[in-house]
């Protein structure tokens, strides 16, 4: 049977935490999903991870890449050959908690009762550490974001997403050294209506070493560029980084 839903799991080098993500994947529950792990040239241990991996579960696919993309191309590329109509994405470090794709599904049927159609569903995020322990924070969705809203401030984790494949499909994850999370919802908001939340922490968001996020004046230059990316006004862009320096990584994430 057809999946509903497409899991895409990008990784490179991610032997330390793929089968934990892997693994928090295939233990959703209450929907029909295939999970789709693709392998951006790993040089570690992550094949033979998977190839074990691929021995309990059928609903696991394995997709190595022929040359290194990057984080966008391999999410690109997941696209491509997800068969739901739903995509959801988890990063390789973090994990979900068992009911998060359903509870999001259910919110979806909710609206669509009503003739509403969002473009995009996420989540809260439980922030931890590199180690898995608590980083001191959580960060709480809103029921509702619109472009607008967006530009305030990123709300949406990747790994919290659950994006209908056929925006996925018009908007393609930008490459480069910008926020493509943040380019990417703020592209689908922009052409599809505003996204909807889930504001508990139904995803496990790891804050490693090497995000970009540790660094926070390479972090505020980048948005700036970002925000500059997207077309906005110098004064656009003023009041957009105002709200980023005064909020920080308290409430947002880009």
């Amino acid at each position: 049977m057809k999946p509903d839903i497409s899991v895409i799991i990008p990784v490179y080098n991610g032997s330390r935490f793929i089968a934990d993500a892997v693994n928090s994947a295939l233990s959703q529950t209450g929907v029909n999903f295939e999970v789709l792990v693709i392998d951006d040239c790993s040089e570690d241990d992550t094949p033979d991870i998977m190839m074990n991996l691929m021995k309990t579960d059928e609903r696991l696919i394995y997709i190595r890449t022929l040359s290194n993309l990057g984080v966008a191309g391999a999410r690109n590329m997941g696209v491509e050959a997800a068969s739901g109509e739903w995509v959801a994405f988890l990063d390789a470090d973090d994990k979900w908690h068992s009911d998060k794709l359903f509870r999001q599904n259910e919110l979806i049927k909710q609206y669509e009762s009503t003739g509403k159609y969002p473009p995009l569903c996420y989540t809260g995020a439980y922030v931890m550490n590199d180690d898995g322990s608590f980083a001191g924070r959580i960060i709480k969705a809103p029921s509702r974001v619109s472009s607008h809203e967006l530009l305030l401030g990123n709300v949406i984790v990747a790994s919290t997403a659950l994006v209908r494949r056929v925006c996925l499909m018009e908007y393609p994850f930008e490459k480069g050294k910008l926020y493509g999370d943040y380019i990417e919802w703020f592209r689908i908001l922009v052409n599809y209506g505003a996204g909807v939340g889930i504001s508990q922490p139904l995803v496990r968001y790891r804050l490693s070493e090497k995000s970009k996020t540790r660094n926070k004046v390479k972090s505020a230059l980048t948005t700036w560029r970002t925000y500059k990316y997207l077309g906005l006004s110098t004064h656009q862009s003023l009041v957009s980084f105002a709200f980023y320096v005064k909020h920080g990584l308290q409430r947002y994430v880009l």
